[in-house]
């Protein structure tokens, strides 16, 4: 909790100085933390338009992954011509978010006008257009690279001190969830770890607070509970069994089965049959 609270204090610093919103994002690109909470009365009037919502949503997406791509900062313009920046930062390596600043416009007349005009387009209301556009923070571009820089410096302290680890709280209930729609699926701490950007650790020690067991104890049993449903249920062989519910060796497969349940899968069966 001190975490979020110090994290949020110095995206509060950041704008109290430079005026300029600036927000942290998850390893899925989802907003996280920001300040202000809400975007600029610009981008809130144009986003009302769902098409223009999904072309912002796709830009700024696509920056994430070259960000994700080169890990380091990118600079670009979203589709209305404001400068937009990203940042990587990093949990015990591990890429935890991004950090992200904007909108802002270079504080040149051409490209405020250019700016308005798009936004004309949208709102079909040039006057409205020119209004709203008083709301975006237009500063020289010399400003805005200091302003990067500043930025820079923050994901560099964010990732220093490993102060960010996306998901949080929901981060054993996410993991849960995978696993039991992708059971069958090979599953590893690595592949965990890429898909909730996050270190091994992290899942581990968070999912056994929560469950009092670790991930690899609650797939196998998620796994074996479904095997006992299939041996009652289905005429398959063991063997198609064990790879349905994940088991990719038929004999790890009857081991694990006959350790946890006190009977063989073939023992199992008979008496289920019989009864």
């Amino acid at each position: 909790m001190q975490n979020i609270i110090e994290i949020k204090s110095i995206l509060k610093d950041f704008y109290s100085v430079s005026g300029i919103r600036i927000s942290i994002h998850d390893t899925e690109f989802n907003e996280i933390y920001s300040y202000p909470a809400e975007a600029t009365p610009f981008c809130k009037a144009l986003q009302k338009n769902s098409a223009v919502l999904a072309d912002c949503k796709k830009n700024d997406s696509s920056a994430f992954g070259i960000v994700k791509k080169t890990g380091e900062v990118y600079v670009y313009k979203c589709r209305r011509g404001l400068f937009e920046a990203v940042a990587p930062v990093y949990h015990y390596g591990t890429l935890s978010g991004y950090l992200m600043m904007g909108q802002i416009c270079d504080g040149s007349p051409e490209t405020m006008d250019n700016v308005i005009e798009k936004a004309t387009v949208i709102l079909g209301d040039r006057q409205k257009a020119e209004e709203l556009s008083k709301s975006v923070k237009s500063i020289d571009r010399k400003l805005i690279d200091s302003y990067i820089n500043i930025m820079t410096v923050l994901a560099g302290y964010l990732t220093g001190t490993n102060r960010l680890i996306t998901h949080n709280e929901k981060l054993p209930q996410l993991i849960k969830e995978y696993i039991n729609k992708n059971f069958s699926a090979k599953i590893t701490l690595s592949i965990l770890s890429q898909k909730f950007g996050c270190c091994n650790a992290t899942l581990t020690k968070t999912f056994k607070k929560e469950y009092n067991l670790s991930i690899m104890e609650y797939l196998c049993d998620l796994r074996l509970e479904k095997s006992k449903e299939m041996i009652v249920k289905t005429r398959k062989s063991f063997k198609e069994i064990a790879a349905d519910c994940g088991f990719y060796d038929q004999n790890y497969f009857s081991k694990t089965f006959s350790k946890k349940y006190g009977v063989s899968p073939t023992e199992y069966r008979q008496r289920n049959i019989n009864e």
